[in-house]
């Protein structure tokens, strides 16, 4: 009994189109989930971390952890790195001009045209 030619070539194309998710994208976003709850709970905006007689603000390390964040989780769902960096990118500078009180709907609309473009510019191909 033999098995038809063309359930073999399926099975062979649906082996090849599946792509693994890389497993360290989860675990990453595991971890910088942790570390931005952490960071929300028990720190406030204007807290400064000394290190060594140097002052650093809270927010630039927020902001990257949410960019993380974001950037792995959404790149482990759709299995797109581009995609999960504008993502990461949208969500850091969204959170960046709620922090300096650009709460305007114009700059939310500005922000997703300007990815929008990003985007579609970058998924492009000849």
């Amino acid at each position: 009994m033999s098995i038809p030619v063309s359930i073999l070539n399926y099975a062979t194309l649906n082996k090849m189109k599946r792509r693994k998710k890389p497993i360290w994208l989860l675990i990453g976003g595991l971890l910088s989930l942790v570390i931005f709850i952490y960071l929300i709970v028990f720190f406030s905006p204007n807290f400064q971390f000394s290190i060594f007689n140097f002052q650093l603000p809270i927010l630039p390390v927020f902001l990257l952890t949410s960019f993380f964040l974001f950037f792995s989780v959404s790149s482990f769902l759709l299995n797109n790195m581009r995609r999960g960096i504008f993502i990461g990118l949208f969500v850091s500078v969204y959170l960046l001009l709620r922090f300096l009180d650009l709460t305007h709907i114009f700059f939310l609309i500005m922000l997703l045209i300007l990815f929008t473009t990003l985007e579609m510019f970058f998924s492009y191909k000849k």
